[in-house]
């Protein structure tokens, strides 16, 4: 099940048809919306485990409604458990939250979106899965709530208005943070997230305070019932304190997660990228195969730096795979970014979202409707470099004169990111931010018209800072692992692929993601996994697996020449053409940054100006009166 979308309250019946079609590439299969007097509310199906059987949704029971979207692995025990036929997932969900209420999520083991309506009380119940794979949108109206799979669908029901305050989010950490969006209205649900909502029978929703908003802008905090969200993690008990006990509970789980998400009855394949996450995910989904798995990558002509294909290859070769690898240059860049634009409710700032959906998109023709892939082991056993960086820069807080150190730095300003993390650490602020911040707060006050208050970003995250602070969880390698699976993952690497996936009809799947991989990493004393990384411990439970010379070679992460390809096709002219109609920037850090994105600094920074400046010719046409 791939999309869902509802409105309980006053609703157009045409309005509401267009805005569920917005969402019939996310379910090519098939599609049932029901309007009601209540409201109206459909789904629409990518069919993978039900492939071949009858639509099971919407489904209603009892006077209530439920609309599912996603894969829950464990469905049949949950059936057992309750006693009752496991007939389709969205029939066990729904006995699940009449037996466990809200909490019945803390159960599921996969990836969803969940939505409970019960019309006769005028209540909405939204719930979203830990990790974020499967995304959910909200907007409060007058006298309605709608919620969709994608914002665009909602954009249906109301005109878009950019929120120029939440482009510093944009910048800031390469997306909007939940519960923002770029729009004045429409939020999203956070990762893990469960709200509860109540519409009152004279057709206004009712607020915690009792009152109706003045506006149809309605602050997140004022949502009627917000529930503790799913963090399944943070209280998990440390039980492994040697690399050894550590390396076979997480191979254990892995390979169950694995073999859980194979699915039975349609064609699927694997991302291998020739790095130590998807290998392994492939070596242990091959083990379970009685054909030769299919597998795909991509590389680039010419740049040999950027191509990893070589790799790819001897993982495929080592594991008897059926290998496609595809090509990827200036033109492929620029067409899939053509045909990606429109998808886009708002830009995202992670470059690597364009040769994923044309990856996507090779192995759909070829027939594929599940891709595996590795996503989490990064953020889960610390594999990216900056992580060890910030643990040192932690120390520096234990530095003598640090009070003369800070005023030394506030009068030398540098624009490199090893300046603020000395700052911070300096002024006993949080150092660590998520690995996908990327404009600092004080970047984006001379880049940006309009003022931002250094911490300012720090406050669209104090959410789970407070969380994390007031578990029993207090070690750097934590909070890094938790706020990446918030953030990095949940906010950016995840919106990613589930646009690229469900625009290509495929459904992705993450065994790293599988509650139980998550919780036993959790249960690794965190002093280890810093002191094992970079993924010390994944790579002793690779050997057995893997060649060595891909078990132990050395990350390089997905990158290619995408800002020499821009350069090179006038990108510099398409933000200068959107600066001088917008005026969003402040010129003099504008030039700094062009002039040095051509000398090949600040390559990040730069990419998601651009993707912004084609996103508004697109979306908003460039009127004026918009911004």
């Amino acid at each position: 099940m791939c999309a869902i979308f509802g409105i309980l309250g006053s609703y157009d019946p045409e309005r509401a048809r267009q805005a569920f079609d917005r969402l019939s590439h996310r379910g090519p299969d098939d599609s049932r919306l029901l309007l009601k007097d209540a409201g109206a509310w459909g789904v629409h199906r990518l069919a993978i485990e039900s492939a071949g059987e009858a639509m099971a949704q919407p489904l209603e029971d009892s006077g209530e409604v439920i609309l599912f979207n996603g894969e829950i692995y464990n469905y049949r025990e949950l059936a057992a458990e309750l006693e009752i036929d496991a007939e389709s997932e969205s029939r066990v969900l729904l006995a699940a939250w009449q037996k466990w209420g809200a909490d019945f999520v803390r159960r599921l083991r996969g990836m969803y979106a969940v939505a409970v309506i019960v019309p006769e009380s005028g209540r909405v119940h939204l719930f979203r899965d830990p990790a974020g794979k499967k995304p959910l949108f909200y907007l409060i109206g007058r006298d309605f709530i709608a919620f969709a799979s994608e914002a665009k669908a909602l954009y249906t029901l109301k005109p878009f208005f950019l929120e120029r305050r939440h482009l510093v989010q944009y910048l800031g950490y390469q997306s909007t943070i939940s519960p923002c969006t770029l729009d004045r209205e429409v939020c999203k649900l956070e990762p893990g997230g469960r709200i509860e909502l109540l519409l009152d029978p004279d057709g206004r929703w009712k607020m915690e305070d009792g009152k109706c908003p003045k506006s149809n802008s309605v602050p997140h905090s004022s949502l009627l019932t917000p529930h503790s969200p799913d963090d399944p993690w943070l209280s998990t008990p440390i039980r492994y304190r040697d690399k050894g006990s550590a390396a076979a509970a997480v191979e254990a789980a892995l390979r169950e997660a694995v073999a859980l998400r194979i699915p039975g009855k349609i064609p699927w394949g694997m991302l291998l990228s020739g790095g130590l996450d998807s290998s392994l995910v492939a070596a242990m989904a091959a083990e379970r195969s009685r054909e030769p798995i299919r597998t795909f990558s991509i590389g680039y002509e010419g740049y040999a730096n950027y191509d990893e294909r070589p790799w790819a290859e001897r993982t495929a070769r080592h594991l008897g795979a059926e290998h496609r690898a595809y090509a990827f240059g200036k033109r492929e860049f620029f067409e899939t970014l053509e045909a990606l634009l429109p998808l886009l409710d708002e830009p995202l700032g992670d470059p690597a979202m364009i040769p994923l959906f044309f990856l996507m998109r090779q192995a759909a023709k070829e027939g594929i409707r599940v891709l595996l892939g590795g996503e989490g082991s990064d953020e889960l056993f610390l594999g990216y470099r900056t992580y060890r960086e910030y643990y040192a820069v932690e120390k520096a807080r234990e530095l003598p004169y640090r009070h003369w150190l800070r005023n030394y730095f506030h009068k030398h300003y540098s624009e490199n990111r090893e300046w603020e993390w000395y700052k911070r650490a300096w002024e006993d602020q949080p150092i660590f931010r998520s690995t996908a911040e990327l404009y600092t707060d004080l970047q984006l006050n001379r880049l940006l018209k309009q003022n931002v208050r250094d911490g300012q970003n720090l406050e669209v995250i104090r959410p789970w800072l407070e969380r994390f602070e007031a578990s029993e969880r207090s070690h750097p390698a934590d909070w890094y692992s938790y706020l990446d699976l918030k953030v990095m993952l949940g906010e950016v690497y995840l919106v990613k692929q589930d646009r690229v996936s469900m625009a290509a009809g495929i459904e992705a799947r993450s065994p790293f993601l599988d509650r139980r991989v998550i919780e036993t990493a959790f249960a690794v004393d965190p002093q280890l996994r810093l002191e094992t990384a970079p993924k010390g411990i994944l790579k002793k439970v690779a050997e057995p697996y893997l060649p060595s010379e891909i078990v132990h070679r050395k990350k390089k992460g997905l990158n290619y020449p995408f800002i020499e390809w821009i350069l090179e096709e006038g990108g510099v002219e398409t933000l200068r053409r959107v600066q001088r109609k917008t005026g969003l920037f402040r010129e003099e850090q504008l030039k700094f940054l062009m002039s040095r994105a051509d000398r090949g600094k600040f390559r990040q920074h730069l990419f998601p100006l651009y993707l912004l400046a084609r996103w508004m010719e697109l979306k908003l046409g460039m009127r004026n009166e918009e911004f």
